[in-house]
């Protein structure tokens, strides 16, 4: 008799251990909302708002993708809201975050901060402020800095896989007419079969000759470059500069997607004039910048995507680093110019560049592709 009630008790406190570890796992997952945000349906501003959700209210994280969207349970539905609208709950204690690619680990929340060491993708750090927009202040090895927020996801869900190879992650790209999908990366080599305009492709590798090794239904093979576009048609605007210098804002993190390869990275603007004046954030998006531009700087235009919060705008972006910059570190000496519809330029040459940049960023949003 003894016995038996030796194993129920037993059983019962095992059960209790599981139960509490099972609530720190959830509460390691809780996060609170900064402001008023929407919960929607899917990832997208386009998604439907299924409800808005009061600041500071708790959700229950289920995949967190710092950089984007985080898949949340609320109010017994499970839906989404952006990520820079999400931080750690304040009180006193520490949420474990993981480091979403090599970052450096800073002494103040600044670029110019001095650096106190780097820290390797995938290694959990203790976040004891957390500003989703900006820095977050962390420990790690026992000692407290700072790390940029868009670094830092929970460590739950699939975006926690490195970024850190621009190359080695996959991008959707969709054909903008009707195309051979070929075998090798040669107008002479075999037709594997005509794609229809539209379709949208897995891209593995971008060849700077002109070709994209890419692949569709789990066949592997070779488009033209310049046959494909990003897909993932969102709300882009087309806004003047008289208008779009209110949103570019100084010192605010701007998300860059070249039109043409789709090729993302980040930027911040130091100045505002007749056009903004702007700096990649680090040497992994000075690299990915260049790797749009197939390795060689110009001052040819690319069009570009340019979120600053929830708001796309069509853009231009030169590649010929010029001037001075304000950010260390980065990989390049000097800044870039990026262009909205009615900026001006020093260089009147570039002007009309420029503006069919502009143009052709905001058509490709849109389904124009002519």
């Amino acid at each position: 008799m003894k016995r038996w009630m030796k194993k129920i008790v037993c059983a019962a406190l095992i059960c209790c251990l599981i139960f509490s570890s099972m609530q720190g796992a959830l509460a390691a997952h809780v996060l609170v909302t900064t402001e008023g945000v929407n919960y929607r349906t899917g990832p997208s501003t386009d998604a439907e708002i299924i409800s808005s959700i009061n600041p500071n209210t708790r959700v229950d994280v289920i995949e967190h993708d710092p950089a984007g969207w985080s898949k949340v349970r609320f109010d017994g539905t499970t839906g989404y809201i952006r990520s820079d609208f999400l931080a750690a709950p304040s009180g006193g204690g520490s949420t474990t975050f993981r480091t979403t690619d090599g970052v450096n680990f800073r002494s103040g929340p600044s670029m110019d901060a001095g650096i106190l060491s780097t820290i390797n993708p995938n290694t959990n750090v203790d976040v004891l402020e957390h500003n989703p927009a900006g820095w977050s202040r962390v420990r790690h090895n026992g000692a407290t800095g700072f790390i940029r927020s868009d670094f830092l996801a929970l460590p739950i869900g699939a975006a926690q896989q490195s970024s850190s190879s621009p190359s080695q992650s996959t991008t959707t790209l969709r054909t903008v007419s009707r195309v051979n999908f070929r075998t090798g990366p040669s107008m002479d080599a075999s037709v594997i079969r005509t794609l229809d305009s539209g379709l949208s492709v897995e891209v593995l590798e971008r060849d700077p000759h002109g070709w994209t090794r890419v692949r569709i239904n789990g066949t592997v093979g070779y488009i033209r470059s310049d046959l494909l576009n990003v897909s993932g048609v969102r709300n882009v605007e087309l806004l003047e500069w008289s208008v779009a210098s209110s949103v570019v804002r100084i010192g605010v993190p701007i998300r860059v997607v070249d039109v043409r390869t789709g090729l993302s990275y980040n930027i911040q603007a130091f100045s505002k004039s007749g056009h903004a004046d702007v700096d990649p954030l680090t040497r992994a998006d000075t690299e990915t910048m260049r790797q749009t531009r197939n390795g060689t700087w110009s001052w040819a235009a690319r069009p570009v995507w340019v979120t600053i919060g929830d708001r796309t705008l069509a853009a231009a972006i030169n590649g010929m680093p010029h001037a001075g910059s304000t950010i260390r570190d980065n990989g390049v000496d000097g800044h870039f110019c990026l262009h909205f519809a009615g900026t001006v330029t020093n260089n009147k040459s570039y002007q009309a560049d420029l503006r069919n940049a502009v143009a052709e960023a905001y058509n490709a949003a849109t389904g124009n592709t002519r």
